[in-house]
């Protein structure tokens, strides 16, 4: 019914209707927010109360003289303004996905506003279209396509960015609050927004990032694949401190550190050797990022500690403007040696300034683990006494390499060859670092023509020895060894250390 005011029957109709649908569009809003998190907002009153009259006006069947397209007018309304519930619900479904913690992951805002500029254009087409009635004018689309390409071709780099910021999207190569090596710089990722990524670094300072710099560059990401990720730290020691000796320390020391994991443990290499220092790198792995620079301080902090601990030393940069004579270190070791040396079933003979001749003589060398001190089958011309460390003895058969026996501290190996000169019957591996003194054939040579009287001594001992290996061989019933006579040996012994008949 047309007139300017509607009647009591007509008025109380279009109150309760809007009132009926304003209700009922604002509890079903209630029920999706608190159901499905899905927040509208106050604009979502606006198409509420817009249907809600629309509704009212078409139930009661009123139209104002004044205005006779009203229903049209508020129909119109509420078509473009329900693209605000729809556009909501369309980012739900297309821009909103399950991290792989279980939590929420949104998507960069500038598809949630793209989309919403997409609805909101196409239902105001639809009300132009369906609701007026009216066709868009060709000479508007070929403007608007002019007016396009004008628009793209000056805002290119705009329009890349945004393109960028598509394909960031979709590849997935970080999200939000994931750290970032980006510029040289770390950095976590606050949000992706319609032409930049927003970091912000480790400083506090905000950094942000075109999207099309961005998908120009490698990105580092430290939570891909997961969020623990290895540092370094590199420290100079002095070549004084033997390399297995100072890996062990720096490794344990940098295990102590909170924040370190102890899977896998901390390792330590020799990174280079330097004009002053050995350089050794301290790789380590850690799972929070943000306490990257916390953690490297108290790693280094707990190294210098250990190292000072150990006795090591790590060195300034020097100029040595007069060398002086080389300092015996190894006193010690060679004390060692003598006292094993004094002990062995051949050597025990000697006196004790004898030995002490001998060692002073010889070298102290150390050997790193897994280093191989002998290898069976070579040629033989020194002997080991063992000061520090374990070795494995290793014999190979058949092309099978087998441990037979270990040997430690106070222990001999390879006299045989430095009497003899018989090849190695054994290769000798270090099992940790091993520190020994190596009599050479060149050493005992001298010592054998200082003291020619030993060489008789030798001899007695040398086939005393055959003959027990001959006992042990025939209780073993193994092959029997062949026997020499005291003479073979000792012509052996004179014409392997040159000494006339």
């Amino acid at each position: 019914m047309t007139h300017p005011f509607p009647n009591l029957r007509e008025a109380l109709l279009l109150v309760a209707v809007a009132l009926a649908y304003y209700l009922v569009l604002v509890a079903c809003a209630q029920w999706l927010r608190r159901f499905r998190n899905l927040p509208f907002g106050r604009l979502y009153h606006v198409f509420a109360v817009t249907a809600a009259l629309s509704g009212g006006l078409a139930v009661a069947g009123w139209q104002p003289t004044w205005r006779p397209g009203l229903l049209k007018d508020l129909c119109s309304l509420t078509v473009l303004f329900s693209s605000i519930p729809l556009i909501t619900i369309l980012n739900r479904v297309l821009w909103t996905r399950s991290a792989a913690d279980g939590r929420r992951a949104d998507a960069p805002r500038l598809l949630a506003d793209t989309t919403g500029l997409l609805v909101f254009i196409g239902m105001a087409l639809m009300v132009w279209h369906v609701i007026y009635g009216r066709a868009v004018p060709t000479s508007l689309l070929a403007g608007s396509g002019v007016a396009a390409f004008v628009i793209g071709f000056a805002m290119q780099d705009l329009l890349g960015n945004i393109l960028a910021g598509f394909a960031l999207f979709f590849s997935k190569p970080f999200k939000v609050g994931d750290w970032l090596l980006v510029e040289n710089q770390h950095a976590r990722v606050l949000e992706v927004t319609w032409r930049s990524t927003r970091l912000v670094t480790d400083d506090d300072v905000l950094l942000e990032v075109p999207n099309g710099t961005l998908v120009k560059q490698s990105i580092i990401n430290f939570h891909r694949p997961s969020s623990r990720h290895a540092l370094r730290a590199t420290i100079g020691l002095h070549y004084n401190v033997p390399p297995a000796r100072a890996q062990a320390v720096l490794s344990q020391a940098a295990s102590t550190v909170p924040g370190v994991c102890p899977e896998p443990p901390p390792q330590v290499q020799v990174s280079q050797f330097a004009d002053s220092a050995v350089v050794y790198e301290v790789k380590f792995w850690i799972e929070d990022h943000a306490r990257k620079s916390r953690i490297m301080s108290e790693v280094r902090s707990h190294c210098w500690y250990a190292v000072r601990r150990a006795g090591m030393e790590i060195p300034f940069p020097t100029i040595t403007l007069n060398q002086p004579g080389p300092r015996d270190i190894a006193a010690e070791a060679r004390a060692a040696a003598s006292a094993a040396l004094h002990s062995h079933s051949i050597f025990s003979f000697l006196s004790a300034e004898q030995v002490e001749n001998l060692v002073r003589h010889s070298t102290v060398s150390l050997f790193a683990p897994a280093e191989r001190l002998v290898e069976q089958g070579a040629a033989g011309t020194s002997m080991f006494l063992i000061v520090q460390g374990g070795v494995e003895v290793r014999v190979k058969n058949d092309g099978v390499e087998k441990v037979v026996t270990r040997l430690g501290a106070g222990d001999c190996l390879g006299e045989m060859s430095v009497l003899t000169g018989e090849k190695r019957s054994a290769t000798i591996v270090a099992e940790a670092e091993v520190e020994a003194v190596e009599i050479t054939h060149a050493a005992f040579s001298a010592f054998v023509h200082q003291n020619p009287e030993v060489l008789n001594r030798l001899g007695d001992l040398l086939v005393k020895r055959q003959q027990e290996n001959i006992q042990h061989a025939a209780k073993s019933s193994s092959g029997l060894p062949v026997v020499e006579t005291r003479d073979s040996v000792m012509r052996r012994l004179r014409s392997f250390f040159e000494l006339g008949e």
